[in-house]
């Protein structure tokens, strides 16, 4: 029966040495060419300045004077360029954001209004558990895609303390709705129970 094995599979260690010595080559190697790289620049940066001295030297101080300043302007330019280039991404990217979760944000608002209004309606013209679950559910899809980490961690923990009927849930309701406004450009926070009073006639006992 004829051998089939691999030079590497019968001498395993040769196989090692042969990669070890290919790896140092390697090495070796791109660090020789780094070192000619930066050698090249350095050189090329020499010039570069010997150049520059001697044009200024025998240059017209106007001449030398108009290139410096058309430097400048072209720099500042570019520069300007590239910062516009920067705001404008990233303000179309926040408008792209704010179209995207202006939605589900809507949905909270609403879903808490109804919810209220809920609690002060007769049994028998209460939402079905089907009819919460739904708009819980329709919310929590929007947000999924589209709202940001912080009011995501908030409902998250305002489901938690809902499931508990911890009293918690009305300030963590509270949290949220201070995120939305936030995430849609209103970022001066109000004091703890400003929001919450639109749903909580007594407030202040709440908060003791």
């Amino acid at each position: 029966m004829e051998d089939k094995k691999t030079f590497a599979e019968k001498h395993p260690k040769i196989n090692f040495l042969i990669g070890l010595l290919l790896l140092i080559t390697f090495i070796i190697g791109i660090f020789f060419f780094v070192k000619w790289i930066l050698g090249l620049i350095g050189v090329l940066f020499i010039k570069a300045t010997k150049y520059v001295k001697s044009f200024v030297k025998t240059s017209d101080q106007v001449i030398v004077v108009a290139m410096i300043t058309g430097t400048v302007s072209i720099t500042g330019v570019v520069i300007s360029s590239i910062v516009a280039k920067i705001v404008d991404y990233k303000y179309n990217v926040k408008k792209y954001l704010y179209d995207k979760r202006e939605e589900p944000y809507k949905q909270f608002i609403e879903m808490i209004y109804k919810m209220m209004e809920d609690t002060k309606r007769q049994d028998d013209k209460k939402m079905t558990e089907e009819e919460m679950v739904n708009m819980i559910s329709s919310f929590s899809k929007g947000l999924t895609l589209w709202g940001s980490n912080n009011v995501v961690k908030k409902w998250l923990k305002y489901r938690k303390f809902s499931l508990k009927g911890d009293e918690k849930m009305l300030w963590e309701m509270e949290d949220i709705i201070y995120e939305i406004r936030k995430d849609v450009g209103l970022g001066r926070r109000l004091k703890r129970g400003d929001m919450l009073s639109f749903f909580v006639n007594d407030i202040e006992n709440l908060k003791k």
